[in-house]
Parts: C-alpha cells; structure tokens; sequence
C-alpha cells in the first residue's frame, strides 16, 4: 500500500496512472528505444512542474479552506439578495438617525448662540437704531484716568450707566432706541413767542426722560468747568452779568461792540458732535453713543395710518430746546470754539462773550480792528461748523445804541434797560389799568398779569432801584408778587 502512494508522489498522480494502464493493457507500451528516451525525457521536465505544483497547493490550501468556509457560510445564509436588501435597509437607517442626530446637535447649536447673543445683546446693546449704532462698542474700557480728574463717575458697559440712572438695562434701551417711526414721542412740543418777535419751538422731554437727563446733568456735565467766556446756563450768571463784561465804564463806554448770532444755534450741535463731547471727557465709545441718545432727538411730527398713531422722524438727532441737559452741552460743546475766539479777541484788543448763540465782541479803543476781527471770528466759526446767521451781525460804534443781550451798555453807569423797552411796559401797564388785563391777554395772546409780572421781575434784575419805582406807581404789581 505503501509502495504505490510512494510512487504517486515520485511520479505523480498522471505518470502513475499513465503506467499503471499500461501495466494493465490498456495504454501501448513504447514500441522503440527513442520512443522511451522521449518518455523518459518528458517525464523528467514534468516532474519538477509537479514539484511546483503541489508546492502552490500546499501554499493554496488555506485559501480553498477559507474558501470552502465563505461557501458553507453563504449555504446558510439563505438568499443573497435579501441579505443584500437588509444590509441596503441598515445602512439608510443609519444614515437617517445620524442625519437626525446631526439635525438636532445643529439645532441646539444655534439655540446656544442664539442664547449667547441674546445675553451679549442684552448686556452690551449692541443695536440701538439705524444710523447710530455704529459706534456702540464696549470692548475698549474708558478713560478713568481722565475720568478721575474731571471726577466724572467710571462707566464701561450699559449696565454701569443703567445702574447710575436706576433704571433696568431694558428701559435703558427702551429710552436710548432711535426709530425712524416710533409709537411714541419722548417729548411734548410747543411755542413760545421770543422777545424779539416770532415763537420758539420747545421740545420738553416726558418725566421719565427728564428725569434721566437731571441725572446725567448733575452726575456728569456739571462736573466740568466751561470756558470763562460763556455766560448763559450757568448758576448764579444772568444777561446782566453778561453785558456788565461790555461796559467798559474806565474808558467811558465800549468805543465798538460787534454782535454775531449763529443761525440754527441748537439743530448744529446734532448727535455726533454731542457723542464727542462724551469721548473727549473719558467715556468709552458706547457709553458715549448712549449718552449722546439720552440726550439728542429727531424733530418729529404726528401721523396716523390705519387708525395707527405714530410719530416720524424728520431728520438728524440734535439737543432739543427744553432738555436740562442741552444748555450744559452747549457750552460743553464750545470750549474750544470759546477758547480760540478768546484769543483772537484779546489778540486785537477786545472782551469776549457768548451768551448761547449770542456772541459779542466790544473794545474801548476807538481804533480798534473790528473788520479784521469780524474776518478772523468768521474762519474760526466756519472751522468749528457753526454757521453765521447774516441779518444777526451788527457792529455797534460809540454814538449809537450799543446793547448786548438786550441791554443797553454805551454808558459809563452798567448795563441799563433801554427807554424804548421802558417805555413800552409802561404803556402795557397803562392798558391794563384802563381796559382790564383780560382785554390786554387778548391782544397780546398770553396772559397780561403773567408778563408784567415777569418783567417786573427782568426789571428788577437789571436794575432794582427802576423796579421799585414800578411798584410804588403800580401797586397792584407788588402786591401780586
């Protein structure tokens, strides 16, 4: 048994069957010598091949086993193409939970930035309004260097200023938010008549405004000193103190007073300028675009769509008349401007004064350069962005009425009342003697009592002794006071 399975793997399993037929009769033996040496020869080429090849079937095997396994494993598992469909069917599955999963991670992504920002916006306010937010940034602390000596409170982020005002940073908002149509006005308009004939719009902010706005006042703008030159808004300063800086009574009088009205005194100082009079005391960017909100508005009027109220905007923020905070800031506003005219002034020998818009020049030298003053005062005014209100210039020479801010000072006795003004109070006086001071409201369109009492009151400011004799003459006068 041994003997043939040897031979098998001498010869190989071919040449062994090969001879084993022709042992048995059914192969031809070889006929010839040559015959046999082919033979011979062929079996020697082939038996290396053989050697070859049960050496490639050896390394093989473990292939056909696997083989034979994957067959054994695919036997069992059935149809093909259903495991193919269930596979197909998993794989969707998954791919839509994690397009779930992703859909989710996202959403909750975007509701913590949504959060973060509600929290950044409901801290820092970064959106107040179209066309005056750009500068709402907090990023950069305030100056408290420069804070400190001015001894202005420290404020970086609207919390601080809420904080100060008492307020929340929501009303705060609220207060500070510019909308080209609102659903309400933060002020009541009206007129008042000027002395000088024509009304004045007033704009006075509503008791929550107002109140803010004292506090900034007091807090912050009445902290820093003006220029010496401003005389108007300043406790304890009335026109009398200004004119009185115009008398020149050592020299007899002014020989030439110069009288310059800025047109348009209060729309000028508009809500850029005022943001940069916070910046320059300290104040960071945004703490200063919240202050310049408090205390500017848009000049606004009344209209009503689809029975809805509101109230549109007409242009540019600027410090309304009627603010406690806009006098302040005016003369904030114009310390330099005061500061470079004060120079110039004393440069060619004059005073100078600014009683709001009202800016006067006056010297006692009869040589004086007024025109080359008037020249200089004017490039100075164009450079500051003030604009000159022409039919409001006057140069006033010894001879003539020189008055500043409606008092008379061409004398050596202080500023005085004029005659013509005297003259007309007494003559109001006589007619409300005669015909009633409800006969004279009319007339006058306001209340007779109410102005010659507060004339009175301008009299006796300017002069106490003119006043004295007014109510000695009119007793009724006196005893309404």
């Amino acid at each position: 048994m041994s003997n043939w399975r040897d031979e098998i793997k001498k010869l190989g399993k071919r040449e062994f069957e090969r001879r084993e037929m022709e042992r048995l009769g059914f192969w031809p033996p070889a006929s010839s010598g040559d015959e046999a040496q082919t033979v011979e020869a062929l079996r020697a080429k082939i038996a290396p091949l053989n050697d070859e090849l049960r050496e490639i079937t050896e390394k093989t095997r473990p292939l056909r086993l696997r083989q034979t396994e994957v067959e054994r494993e695919l036997a069992a598992t059935g149809d093909i193409e259903a495991q193919l469909a269930e596979i197909r069917k998993q794989r969707i599955e998954r791919v839509k939970a994690a397009r779930v999963e992703r859909k989710e991670r996202r959403a909750r992504e975007r509701e913590a930035r949504l959060a973060a920002d509600g929290e950044r916006r409901h801290a820092l306010l970064p959106h107040l309004g179209r066309g005056v937010s750009r500068r709402l940034h907090f990023d950069v602390a305030s100056d408290n260097e420069k804070l400190a000596r001015f001894q202005l409170p420290a404020w970086n982020e609207p919390a601080d200023l809420a904080a100060f005002l008492e307020i929340t940073r929501e009303q705060l908002a609220w207060l500070c938010y510019h909308r080209e149509v609102a659903p309400l006005d933060h002020y009541s308009h009206f007129s008042i008549p000027k002395r000088s004939g024509g009304t004045r719009a007033i704009s006075a902010p509503r008791p929550y405004l107002k109140t803010a706005q004292a506090k900034i006042l007091e807090g912050v703008l009445k902290q820093v000193e003006v220029h010496q030159a401003a005389a108007a808004f300043l406790p304890g300063l009335n026109i009398g103190d200004n004119a009185h800086k115009h008398t020149h009574t050592e020299a007899g009088g002014p020989a030439v007073v110069m009288r310059i009205d800025l047109k348009d005194f209060f729309p000028s100082i508009n809500f850029n300028r005022v943001a940069g009079v916070f910046v320059s005391l300290g104040y960071n960017a945004g703490i200063s675009t919240l202050l310049a909100l408090i205390c500017t508005e848009s000049p606004r009027i009344e209209a009503t769509f689809d029975g809805q109220k509101s109230f549109v905007a007409l242009g540019e923020r600027f410090v309304p008349q009627g603010a406690p905070t806009s006098p302040a800031l005016t003369n904030l506003l114009c310390r330099r401007l005061d500061s470079r005219l004060s120079g110039m002034a004393k440069h060619y020998g004059f005073t100078y004064t600014r009683y709001a818009d009202d800016l006067v020049f006056s010297s006692p030298h009869s040589d004086a350069r007024v025109i080359s003053l008037q020249r200089g005062v004017f490039k100075i005014l164009e450079a500051e962005q003030f604009i000159v209100n022409p039919d409001k210039v006057a140069i006033m020479r010894r001879g003539a009425r020189q008055s500043v801010t409606g008092l008379v000072v061409n004398n050596n006795l202080g500023p005085r009342i004029s005659r013509r003004d005297l003259k007309r109070f007494r003559a109001i006086l006589h007619d409300i003697e005669t015909n009633g001071a409800e006969s004279v409201s009319q007339k006058m369109g306001k209340s007779a009592l109410h102005y010659a009492r507060g004339y009175l009151a301008f009299i006796h400011m300017v002069n106490p002794e003119t006043a004295t004799k007014f109510r000695t003459k009119h007793t009724w006068l006196a005893a309404s006071e």
